[in-house]
């Protein structure tokens, strides 16, 4: 075979990167060539169905997926408005507080609820789409709008058509170009066996009604994969070879030992050596088996001899082959090994304050960008038109500056402190030098700063008048909910 020469003339260099070398470790590696579309477009099913399967099975998966949604949503997320109109703030937080309770068709989640279910299947699925649902006037609800969260089996991967020069359908989707104009779903879910359904029963939902819930991991990705693609081979294997070995000890459990003779004669053949009774009896055929019960001997022939089993091994070096291959799952789960197992052995407090920082840094990530960004913001938006269009709000120049209206602060449910005692002063310190400030704080929180003054203002109130009704004059000896601020405050009793 001849040399492939470079426009130099001289021959082109041998492969720079030991990754891309073909022989011989490289042989048998399978790397296909394929965009980002085309490869989810066979295997973006079976990977749903088979972590939904090791959702329902596999006690790993199960713990890993609901850990990380928790972790993400906590008890939902606190949503306030944050336009600067102070009436429109104040009156559109109030309605919020009622709409967000009545967001749900079927009347069982709130909005904390419905963040949580999306969360859900965007880490069962990879995606959800969630639709709204525009109500009639008189609908008796606060404002005429619900939402529905629709599967990811809803929007038909394998839906593929050109419709024009400009328009086409990309795994359920619809592009005008490169914007997205429409989504395709299934009238019923297509697995569901409730009504059939195909392709040509699809219904067309303008692209402004719906919300995209997925994390895109290539540049133009349609559809997404579940986070749990790296891992799913590793759960299948891992938790059929624990179940194997549970099994294994089971049937060995009740097995004391076997007797047991050195040599046999023709004649003692004529009984089962496992049982002791005739080889060619009528009553029942040779291979005939019994059930062994808990602290069986098994019998053998005339002249056995007995020969206890030892305890059960598992055999050298189990635990640590176990660690290890849970380690490697919850990397492939991007879960701390402690979260996800429950084994905290050998860990300080240092190093649980080290990884978790690390894990609630990916988590934060997924709080601002996808369930507070795509869920929270999407949803508010909506809402915020439907108050403005139907009347309920007055909001002057929105078509021109709807922004202003749509300005939003989505705050997730706070991390509870490792440290509360460092962790509050650290806070207090924060504030103090100026690095950071009361409401930035308070946000971390997930609480509204205006709301927690107007609140402790109202029960310090409360505090002074009943501590001078009861002729109290230094209320701060008594301790309780005001006492630290008033000795910081330097009153007589600092000292």
């Amino acid at each position: 075979m001849g040399l492939i020469l470079g426009l130099d003339g001289k021959p082109l260099a041998s492969q720079s990167y030991e990754g891309a070398t073909r022989e011989p470790r490289g042989r048998n590696w399978p790397a296909p060539s394929v965009g980002p579309n085309r490869a989810l477009a066979s295997a973006g099913k079976p990977l749903r169905n088979r972590t939904r399967h090791a959702y329902r099975n596999s006690l790993l998966m199960r713990s890993g997926l609901n850990k990380n949604t928790t972790n993400e949503i906590g008890k939902g997320f606190t949503i306030m408005s944050s336009c600067d109109d102070d009436d429109f703030r104040k009156s559109v937080n109030k309605l919020w507080s009622v709409i967000s309770k009545e967001l749900d068709p079927w009347g069982d989640l709130n909005f904390g609820g419905i963040c949580h279910l999306a969360a859900l299947s965007r880490r069962m699925s990879g995606e959800v789409f969630i639709r709204r649902l525009n109500r009639r006037i008189d609908s008796g609800l606060v404002a005429p709008i619900q939402i529905e969260l629709l599967e990811a089996d809803m929007c038909p991967q394998e839906l593929n058509r050109r419709i024009s020069s400009t328009r086409r359908i990309i795994q359920g989707v619809e592009f005008n170009g490169k914007v997205k104009v429409a989504y395709w779903f299934y009238k019923a879910h297509p697995d569901d066996g409730i009504e059939s359904v195909s392709l040509n029963d699809c219904i067309r939902v303008p692209a402004r009604e719906v919300i995209h819930h997925y994390m895109p991991l290539r540049p133009g990705q349609v559809r997404a994969e579940p986070p749990t693609a790296a891992a799913l081979i590793k759960d299948r294997t891992f938790h059929e070879y624990n179940d194997h070995e549970l099994i294994r000890k089971r049937e060995r459990a009740g097995i004391t030992g076997v007797l047991y003779r050195e040599s046999f004669g023709e004649a003692d053949w004529e009984f089962d050596p496992h049982t002791g009774k005739d080889m060619y009896g009528d009553s029942e055929p040779a291979n005939a088996k019994e059930t062994i019960a808990a602290g069986s001997w098994l019998r053998m022939v005339p002249g056995e001899k007995a020969l206890p089993f030892d305890g059960d091994d598992t055999g050298q070096g189990y635990a640590d082959f176990v660690r290890w291959e849970s380690l490697l799952y919850s990397a492939g789960m991007d879960i701390p090994y402690p979260l996800l197992t429950g084994d905290w052995s050998g860990l300080n407090d240092r190093l649980v304050r080290a990884f978790l920082n690390e894990y609630r840094r990916s988590i934060s990530f997924d709080q601002e960008n996808l369930s507070g960004f795509q869920v929270g913001f999407g949803v508010w938006r909506w809402v915020v038109e439907v108050i403005i269009s139907t009347g309920l709000l007055s909001a002057p120049n929105f078509a021109s500056d709807p922004w202003k209206y749509y300005s939003v602060d989505v705050r997730p449910d706070a991390w509870k402190h490792l440290h509360p005692e460092q962790d509050i002063n650290a806070r207090n310190k924060a504030v103090a030098s100026h690095i950071s400030n009361g409401e930035r704080e308070a946000a971390e929180y997930g609480t509204d700063i205006e709301k927690n003054m107007q609140v402790n203002a109202k029960l310090l109130k409360q505090w002074q008048t009943i501590c001078e009704k009861e002729g109290i004059e230094s209320p701060a000896k008594l301790g309780g909910l005001f006492s630290a601020t008033e000795k910081n405050g330097g009153g007589e009793d600092e000292a």
